[in-house]
């Protein structure tokens, strides 16, 4: 089960037990096959229920109310990446010759999805960053970033309607007749920029004085990096 990470990078030991952690008071309320293991649709339920709870994420292919016969993982959309066909064949295998999953399994699926979703992340914020005409290399201004942001949400929202983005991001009535509450969505936008700079500014605990000034010049700056987190 550890080889399907390949898609995505390694999980640590660490994270695993977070989530192990994370997903144990649901695992036990799940009916249990011979020697504690789950079938694969409470997998598929305890999955959807982490990313539910945790992000309010809907991950197609995890429903519960998916049939048993749907298409496997491999052909589940997780936005806009697909999970590799190889992890069906694997845990279909697993579930053939053990009849059932354990937690661990759980925990290695999450993982999974984890790094998909962040893949996607972050090949979504490089179109972005391409259509703006801007550079990954270079930092952005406070008000750079929160352009950034704005734009991510829309393209976010919208999917793969490209002439629908573009024609509210260049219609800022449009947009917000489009998304009722999308001031209030670029208020929270704008908000995590402001708290990305309040926690800049807080004195390192090691560092002088000279270093936090040095650190404070540039704090009104944002990387590639920060727009990602």
């Amino acid at each position: 089960m550890g080889e399907a990470m390949g898609c995505g990078g390694q999980v640590s030991e660490e994270r695993l037990a977070a989530i192990e952690r994370d997903l144990t008071p649901t695992w036990r309320a799940l009916p249990k096959l011979a020697g504690g293991r789950v079938e694969r649709r409470s997998l598929r339920y305890i999955v959807h229920r982490f990313f539910s709870r945790q992000s309010q994420l809907h991950v197609r292919g995890f429903e519960p109310t998916r049939p048993l016969n749907a298409s496997g993982w491999g052909d589940a959309d997780i936005l806009s990446l697909r999970v590799p066909a190889f992890v069906e064949s694997i845990l279909m295998s697993k579930h053939k010759t053990e009849r059932g999953f354990d937690l661990r399994d759980a925990a290695l699926v999450v993982a999974m999805v984890e790094q998909l979703i962040f893949d996607s992340e972050s090949t979504l914020l490089e179109k972005v960053y391409s259509e703006q005409e801007k550079s990954l290399l270079k930092s952005l201004s406070h008000e750079g970033l929160a352009q950034v942001l704005e734009s991510y949400m829309v393209h976010w929202m919208m999917g793969d309607d490209p002439n629908g983005i573009r024609i509210l991001l260049s219609n800022r009535t449009l947009l917000e007749t489009a998304f009722p509450h999308w001031e209030q969505l670029a208020m929270f936008v704008r908000g995590e920029v402001q708290a990305v700079a309040f926690q800049r500014q807080r004195p390192s605990i090691a560092g002088s004085e000279v270093s936090r000034l040095g650190h404070n010049a540039l704090a009104g700056m944002y990387s590639f990096d920060d727009a990602h987190r």
